[in-house]
């Protein structure tokens, strides 16, 4: 029986899978579109070399600098568009697995994430998740100026799942745990080696604790709990 008192609710990208793993099989997909429509080779391999400098942002206005491809703007709407509408190949790594299934039916299960509407549902559908969840937020279904750290998602989440307490388990410290400490929720943070944002330092005093994955997390709830 789940504690209708206890929700927990669980971030995306780097939390439940790795994120690089997304970037890897979008650049995929890029190449092999650009190869089929542009005969344009050396783009995948190319973008991933600029994303694991740390370039964002740009990295397809580059990769056709670079390649000396005498593109319009368009090509680079649509390098973007097959970006997010692929359909992702990746997979929740086993620590991931094990914890949702521990902690289902245990606690009020809730996920938020941000980023386009398109691409978060697809990642979501590609890893098999949404039996877990007991609720689904992705602010990208809102439109632009509700991802984290704005309040909304948080406070849909507290509606939806009808908790008194909450825990947000996420990655990164530059936005994710902002609006929890406002709103009274308690935050754990997963370190994932590979993390895109590992390096990032978060300020005492606002987390129970950090991970380097989930394996330990359903232990330390069921002790809270």
């Amino acid at each position: 029986m789940a504690n209708p008192d206890f929700g927990v609710v669980f971030d995306l990208d780097d939390t439940l899978y790795l994120e690089r793993d997304y970037v890897r099989s979008g650049f995929r997909a890029v190449g092999d579109w650009c190869a089929r429509n542009l005969r344009l080779h050396g783009v995948q391999d190319l973008a991933q070399e600029y994303f694991d400098q740390g370039r964002r942002g740009d990295i397809f206005d580059a990769v056709l600098d670079t390649l000396q491809a005498n593109l319009k703007i368009e090509a680079v709407s649509a390098m973007v568009r097959v970006y997010r509408q692929h359909a992702p190949q990746i997979a929740m790594p086993s620590d991931t697995v094990a914890c949702l299934s521990r902690l289902q039916g245990v606690f009020h299960l809730g996920l938020l994430t941000d980023g386009d509407s398109k691409s978060q549902w697809a990642k979501i559908e590609a890893l098999g998740i949404r039996e877990f969840f007991d609720a689904i937020v992705v602010t990208g279904d809102w439109g632009p100026g509700y991802s984290k750290p704005n309040v909304r998602g948080f406070r849909d989440l507290e509606t939806q799942l009808s908790s008194s307490r909450f825990i947000y388990v996420a990655d990164n410290p530059v936005k994710d745990f902002i609006a929890p400490r406002v709103l009274g929720w308690e935050a754990i943070r997963v370190k994932r080696d590979a993390g895109l944002y590992k390096d990032c330092q978060c300020p005492p005093g606002v987390l129970l604790c950090e991970m380097p994955d989930l394996s330990s997390l359903p232990d330390l709830l069921f002790k809270m709990h």
